[in-house]
């Protein structure tokens, strides 16, 4: 189910019994449980109304927390976070048992309660899931793509009395992680390290903001695409001095060359460049470094780069080779003639 439809029931006022949200986007579920909070918790003075049950627990103590009548209130929120209800893990007979329980129960909670499942993982195979698809809403929270990051980072710049233009704030997103989170915190560095300036320019994200794995990822590329292999390894040196995990690197330089890949197959059937960067979702910013990025390798270059690092991930995971090893194979490889 869409955010949309979400905003829409929170502008109304005309809330669900009963929610699921899941997905990777902390800052946005924190922000939308705030605005449920608000609106059931509106008129209750006693504190008593809101029930948080947080990790593994019973079924029956969900039930019973959503069973007991509001204080003082029409309406009481519940609030279930990491339950492990909607992970594929088999469990014991009993316990099966007891999630049925609570399936059941969810067919027919009481109006006066809105309880929400808070999950980041969920098996969308279960029947618990398929139960609160039937009777409440499920509400997806992903990663948000740059250029809503973009937006976003331009109006909480603008909140602070900042200005950044968008090419700018293209730049800033490029940098940072991915979450919403971590760009605030990155927004705040920015802003007081600006004081009472009101124009952020690239220089300042460069002197105050951390880089993000992505980041270095990206430039560890655009050297491994002009055969600068003593930079590439640099680079790689880096991230080591920062305890970046191995393994992440590798998945995240497997990441980068299948984009790079999907790229040169869009372009290869007559797409534009820029068309085929904005269908797959790629930064602004970055659109041109890419474009640049693939006409250095060849198509097939790139599936065997991308088939080399499958196979050089298997090798560590099966003990045949140190991490560290792999990956500097793979950007010896990459960056041959």
């Amino acid at each position: 189910m869409s955010i949309d439809k979400l905003k829409l029931e929170i502008k109304n006022e005309s809330l669900n019994k009963l929610y699921l949200f899941y997905g990777e986007e902390e800052y946005l579920k924190k922000f939308y449980l705030g605005k449920i909070e608000e609106i059931i918790l509106r008129d209750d003075t006693t504190g008593l109304n809101k029930v948080v049950i947080e990790g593994r627990t019973e079924a029956s103590k969900i039930i019973e927390a959503c069973e007991t009548m509001p204080f003082f209130a029409e309406k009481k929120l519940v609030v279930v976070k990491k339950s492990e209800l909607f992970s594929s893990k088999k469990s014991k007979t009993s316990k099966d048992s007891k999630k049925d329980e609570l399936i059941e129960y969810l067919q027919s909670m009481p109006n006066y309660t809105c309880l929400v499942f808070y999950e980041e993982d969920i098996d969308k195979r279960l029947k618990i899931t398929g139960a609160i698809k039937k009777h409440g809403m499920m509400v997806e929270f992903p990663f948000q793509k740059p250029p809503e990051l973009v937006k976003w980072a331009v109006r909480v710049f603008k909140s602070y009395d900042k200005e950044i233009d968008a090419s700018t704030a293209s730049y800033f997103i490029d940098i940072c992680e991915e979450g919403m989170t971590e760009i605030l915190n990155e927004i705040n560095k920015v802003v007081l390290y600006l004081g009472e300036r009101p124009k952020v320019n690239v220089d300042d994200i460069k002197k105050v903001c951390t880089k993000s794995i992505k980041s270095r990822i990206f430039d560890l590329i655009d050297a491994i695409a002009e055969r600068k292999l003593d930079l590439a390894l640099k680079l790689l040196n880096d991230m080591i001095i920062l305890k970046e995990p191995m393994p992440k690197v590798l998945f995240m330089i497997a990441k980068q060359l299948k984009q790079l890949l999907e790229l040169k197959l869009l372009r290869s059937k007559g797409m534009d460049g820029k068309e085929a960067c904005s269908k797959m979702g790629v930064n602004p910013y970055a659109v041109n470094k890419m474009i640049r990025q693939s006409d250095c390798f060849s198509l097939d270059k790139l599936k065997k780069a991308v088939q080399e690092a499958l196979e050089l991930d298997l090798s560590i995971k099966t003990g045949k080779i140190n991490d560290r090893t792999a990956v500097e194979i793979l950007i010896c490889n990459l960056a041959a003639e």
